[in-house]
């Protein structure tokens, strides 16, 4: 993935950004710098060249879904943060480590800053779901990741 990928955005549409809003839509855009392919990470810059957010560019109507809101290096540390944040999350809610809770969604895409990506816990087995070419392209961190929060113990199928 090229790192290398500079969005920016037309006068005005920087606003649903810096509302923390995770995509952008095609028709915000007003320059793209680099040549992106699907599944790219780009950072976005409002039109005044002020950084915005970090998220994997794709082909269609969203044509960025944003997974950081600082300027990032989205490399396996930052993933591994994000899917312990998700998981410290439910261990708060009371769904890991409950003997009455065997099944639970761990990561929900954009409610927990991660578009594109759902990770559901059946009872010992991690189920990842990709909703884009940038989280698909991740799946071999993601799935090292998961082997170290749940310490090695999830079923292999």
């Amino acid at each position: 993935m090229d790192s290398a990928i500079k969005i920016i955005l037309k006068h005005g549409k920087e606003q649903s950004v810096m509302r923390l809003h995770p995509w952008i839509f095609s028709g915000a855009i007003k320059k793209i710098e680099g040549l992106p392919r699907e599944g790219d990470i780009a950072e976005v810059f409002s039109h005044d060249n002020q950084y915005l957010a970090t998220g994997h560019y794709q082909i269609g109507s969203i044509a960025i879904r944003l997974f950081s809101f600082q300027q990032v290096t989205a490399d396996t540390a930052f993933w591994r943060n994000k899917i312990q944040a998700a998981w410290d999350l439910r261990k708060e809610l009371g769904l890991t480590g409950n003997a009455d809770t065997s099944v639970y969604r761990l990561v929900n895409g954009e409610g927990d800053g991660m578009p594109g990506l759902i990770i559901d816990y059946y009872n010992g087995i991690a189920v990842i779901q990709t909703h884009s070419v940038g989280m698909y392209y991740l799946r071999d961190q993601i799935t090292s990741v998961l082997h170290e929060i749940y310490n090695h113990s999830l079923v292999a199928v």
